[in-house]
C-alpha cells in the first residue's frame, strides 16, 4: 500500500499585507448611515402611499 501525500501547505503563507478592501471607519460608517437611510426612507414613502390609498392618512397626518 502506498502512503498518501499530504503536504500541508499554509494557504495564508502568501498574504498580501493590506487586506484587498481597505475601508476606513469614515467610509464604513457613511455607507451604513447611507445604505440603512435610504431603505428606511423608501419603506416610510412606500408606507405612507398605501395608507393614503387605503384612506388612513387622517390619522396619519392629524385630523383637520
Amino acid at each position: 500500500m502506498t502512503r498518501i501525500d499530504v503536504t500541508d501547505k499554509d494557504p495564508f503563507a502568501n498574504a498580501d499585507a493590506e487586506p484587498k478592501d481597505n475601508v476606513t471607519a469614515l467610509g464604513f460608517f457613511s455607507r451604513l448611515i447611507l445604505r440603512f437611510g435610504f431603505y428606511r426612507l423608501m419603506g416610510m414613502l412606500v408606507s405612507l402611499l398605501i395608507a393614503k390609498y387605503m384612506g388612513l392618512d387622517d390619522y396619519l397626518f392629524g385630523m383637520t
